[in-house]
């Protein structure tokens, strides 16, 4: 490993310590401020199975939005669905979907008829999240108990996302999410950027950094008829429309650093008492991928724009299947420690305390790139209010 791989290492590390072990302040004054707080939610089931500690090590489709880097470190096709039951005991119908794609792009260089060589052009990928919360009552001053029908409120974005990788030990990506919020007679809509960037190290790319920043763009406002209301023109009877300005609401705006440290188990005798050399294969030293067990512990600290800062603290055991095939199961657990206090009632967010979750693979077939197989995702994520988040993923990688 070169200085300057070693200097990066360093940088993340004084930059994670010195993050963490300050005082979880956050900014809790300005709680509730925030516009398009459902951008904080993430949707999809691998990853809140160890709340954000993975932000360092998570590669494929769910890296849209815990590390955008982490899509450069997936497989050629990926694509999924992610159902969140969310609030679950609350009676409010909450519900939560999400649905991305990515996609490798890579140009052939030819010599004549042959292959000469693969030019990587990285990874671009769409996703769609909307959140719902069924049919609500309309009541107004003079109908307080409704009787007028029913409205729907919508909170969605889409993102259009994009990782490149430049070696086998740096990724990075960057995000554009175009959001909206409606119900029947308000909305708004605004633009947000993510960036993201892991650095993989260790002699079995066991080490990992990830860097992520959340949500920048510009603030957000309501509009529609709904701020509209009907007045007189002073000492006559000429009735006009009036509009009444929403103020403007600032993106919530994270800093997430994280870090991840495998301990790989190989089973049987095929690697037993070989030397660094003799487990190479096929030109690349032993990753994850060959591991018979495989037990990750990763941390991240985010820094909150609008309400305490958070550190997270997650486990996750994997069983290998095949030689070079990877995982076929994955157990996972974390905890989520708000604002340096362990008392959980006090946090000002929903997610503080456990969380849990479990994968399991079904491979397809073995290609060049990796391993076709379909994935399936639960996790669940306790809430200081109500019954807690159900997660409920599939996905498809070719």
């Amino acid at each position: 490993m070169n200085n300057t791989y070693r200097t990066l290492i360093i940088v993340a590390l004084v930059s994670f310590f010195a993050a963490s072990t300050s005082v979880f302040a956050g900014n809790r004054d300005r709680a509730g401020q925030a516009g398009a707080q459902h951008l904080l939610i993430d949707p999809w089931a691998r990853s809140n199975g160890w709340g954000s500690a993975g932000v360092s090590e998570i590669t494929g489709l769910e890296s849209i939005y815990t590390n955008i880097a982490g899509i450069a470190r997936g497989q050629n096709t990926e694509f999924g669905f992610s159902h969140t039951q969310y609030l679950s005991g609350s009676d409010a119908g909450i519900s939560i979907n999400s649905f991305g794609v990515v996609q490798r792009l890579a140009r052939k260089i030819k010599e004549g008829d042959r292959v000469k060589e693969t030019k990587e052009l990285g990874y671009i990928g769409v996703s769609l999240y909307t959140m719902s919360f069924g049919d609500i009552k309309r009541t107004t001053v003079d109908q307080p108990e409704g009787n007028m029908g029913t409205f729907s409120p919508t909170l969605s974005y889409i993102g259009i996302h994009y990782a490149y990788k430049f070696n086998r030990y740096i990724s990075a990506g960057a995000s554009v999410k175009i959001v909206t919020e409606s119900i029947a007679d308000v909305k708004a809509g605004g633009v947000a950027i993510d960036a993201g960037v892991q650095y993989v190290a260790g002699w079995m790319e066991n080490f990992r950094i990830g860097v992520v920043l959340k949500n920048i763009g510009l603030p957000i406002s309501y509009s529609g008829d709904g701020l509209s209301v009907k007045g007189f023109v002073s000492n006559t009877n000429h009735e006009i429309t009036m509009e009444q300005r929403s103020a403007e609401a600032e993106m919530p705006v994270q800093l997430t650093i994280g870090l991840s440290y495998d301990f790989l188990f190989f089973g049987g005798t095929a690697y037993e008492g070989l030397t660094r050399d003799e487990r190479k294969k096929n030109e690349a030293d032993l990753t994850r991928k060959d591991a018979s067990h495989r037990l990750t512990l990763a941390g991240s600290f985010t820094a909150n724009s609008y309400s305490r800062d958070q550190f997270v603290l997650g486990l996750e055991y994997g069983m290998g299947y095949k030689e070079g095939i990877g995982d076929i199961f994955q157990l996972r657990a974390g905890y989520t420690l708000e604002g340096g206090m362990w008392d959980i009632e006090a946090a000002d967010t929903w997610y503080a305390g456990p969380c849990a979750g479990a994968s399991f693979a079904i491979p397809l077939a073995k290609k060049k790139q990796g391993v076709q197989k379909i994935l399936l995702d639960y996790g669940y994520r306790f809430t200081n209010k109500w019954k807690g988040n159900h997660y409920i993923g599939i996905k498809v990688a070719i």
